[in-house]
């Protein structure tokens, strides 16, 4: 711990920051990790990002935008671990993507480590060292931070570099470099399609008998929802809940059908009349077409089972956990759009490894 918190400076001045920018070398990978705050809000608060550059560690204070804005663009090539968030506040500061990551979970997963491995259980299990616990849900906004999370923070990046070497040569031993960067690819690729609306349809709907009508209003009311939480920066469920949406599209037909379904009278106020102009479209606004309820027939059914056996057999073969190759819920939706496992890329990269 001594040496971790020796090793490290807080970067909090912009003239600090730009000397120190001018040794970060573009093609050059780079270990890193962020703190943020989401709480209460819609999009990400940033907060802290742990930088390693030339053996020294830095944390720099992006709650200050022009420093988020000075730093995070500048760094093209990551190493991080399980950093789909991460990644999500780089593109939500630099209206742009890294040209590409390495995630030291999903390596180790094809390591032959499990398939949600925490960074503090690798690090044990590679280097007998225990990390400061307890420090993830801290209040990364206050200054100063405490000594025990900037402990945390440094040690969060102090190991991805030597991860990156060990578990490269593991997964290029098993023949598994190929399906590692499809993976990376497509964990870049996911920051441009938000699929969380087409999610909770269908989990909305999964158990629902539904006319048109009702899917119809139901996919245009996420949408509004959506757009109403970006709008106000707040989470979807402090604009409406599950359990409301499905009672709107159901029982609401008229403004004072809205007082009937557990809302707010001060939201009703001040939004019900928005609220219908979405669950009827009268303004015809283009919400798209909803998505189709994912029933699958007798056929898509035997279809589903024979992809997933395939599935199972191939990463038998290569001795990993099947959802990296594809989750039983896209498996379903593979089987319901007729098309077949091996138009996936991670399908192809298996069989082009000899898989």
């Amino acid at each position: 711990m001594a040496k971790i918190l020796s090793n490290f400076q807080f970067i909090d001045d912009i003239n600090v920051a730009q000397n120190l920018l001018s040794q970060v070398q573009g093609q050059a990978y780079y270990a890193v990790d962020t703190e943020f705050e989401r709480s209460r809000t819609f999009y990400l608060n940033p907060a802290l990002l742990q930088v390693a550059i030339n053996d020294t560690f830095y944390l720099v204070d992006i709650a200050i935008k022009d420093l988020a804005d000075l730093f995070l663009p500048a760094f093209k090539k990551l190493i991080l671990h399980s950093g789909s968030e991460d990644l999500e506040l780089w593109q939500q500061v630099t209206r742009s993507k890294p040209e590409t990551v390495f995630d030291t979970q999903v390596a180790a997963a094809l390591a032959g480590y499990s398939l949600h491995t925490s960074y503090q259980n690798l690090v044990e299990a590679e280097f007998a060292v225990s990390l400061t616990q307890g420090m993830s849900r801290s209040d990364w906004l206050q200054r100063p931070l405490s000594d025990a999370q900037m402990a945390y923070a440094v040690e969060d990046i102090y190991y991805l570099s030597d991860l990156k070497k060990q578990l490269s040569q593991r997964v290029d031993a098993r023949n598994l470099m190929p399906l590692f960067t499809v993976l990376m690819q497509q964990q870049l690729d996911n920051l441009d399609s938000d699929g969380h609306n087409y999610k909770m349809f269908q989990k909305l709907v999964k158990n629902q008998v539904m006319t048109a009508a009702e899917s119809e209003r139901l996919w245009r009311l996420l949408v509004w929802r959506d757009q109403m939480a970006q709008k106000r920066n707040k989470p979807r469920n402090w604009i409406l809940k599950p359990p409301e949406i499905m009672a709107i599209v159901k029982k609401v037909n008229q403004f004072e059908d809205l007082f009937t379904v557990g809302l707010y009278p001060k939201f009703i106020k001040y939004n019900g009349r928005d609220l219908l102009l979405a669950l009827h479209n009268q303004e015809k606004v283009d919400y798209g077409e909803p998505p189709k309820k994912i029933k699958l027939s007798s056929r898509q059914g035997q279809k589903f089972q024979a992809m997933k056996k395939a599935v199972k057999e191939k990463a038998q073969k290569a001795d990993i956990d099947p959802a990296l190759i594809i989750n039983n819920a896209a498996l379903k939706d593979l089987a319901f759009r007729d098309k077949d496992i091996e138009e996936l890329p991670t399908w192809q990269a298996l069989i082009e490894a000899g898989f």
